[in-house]
């Protein structure tokens, strides 16, 4: 496989021809100018090798269309079984879920239990370092 000439120094004739290429074997292109491209593919040696690989990644694209495609047997049933499946992430959430939905108090009321202590404890730690503030001044 040959490496790519740097496009800076491609000449100019090249560079339009290569815009060209694509089109040339997918009777994109006027006949003028297929005539002057395949004209210019008889005499540029690195302009000719890049129209044969764009002539077989073309063919490769075309026979990809004749290949069988059949999933394979039983993927369907695999992604049925797995999309009724709850997730990790569902099972997880549960617990969560339920604390929400008011269909656990006993959760809720912990919480709110939790949540009542640390709003007491940081009002008391502040209340302390405001009074020792005090107290030093």
């Amino acid at each position: 496989m040959s490496t790519r000439p740097d496009p800076v120094a491609v000449p100019p004739r090249c560079a339009s021809t290569r815009a060209d290429l694509p089109g040339l074997d997918g009777h994109e292109l006027s006949t003028r100018r297929a005539t002057e491209l395949r004209a210019h593919l008889a005499g540029c040696p690195e302009c000719a090798e890049l129209a044969s690989s764009y002539r077989s990644v073309r063919r490769t694209l075309a026979d990809l269309h004749h290949v069988a495609s059949a999933p394979p047997a039983g993927l369907l049933d695999s992604i049925l079984e797995r999309s009724t499946a709850p997730s990790v992430r569902e099972r997880a959430a549960v617990y969560g879920r339920g604390a929400v939905s008011g269909a656990r108090p006993k959760v809720i009321a912990a919480g709110a239990g939790v949540g009542a202590l640390a709003t007491v404890g940081a009002g008391l730690l502040a209340w302390r370092a405001l009074r020792g503030r005090r107290a030093a001044a």
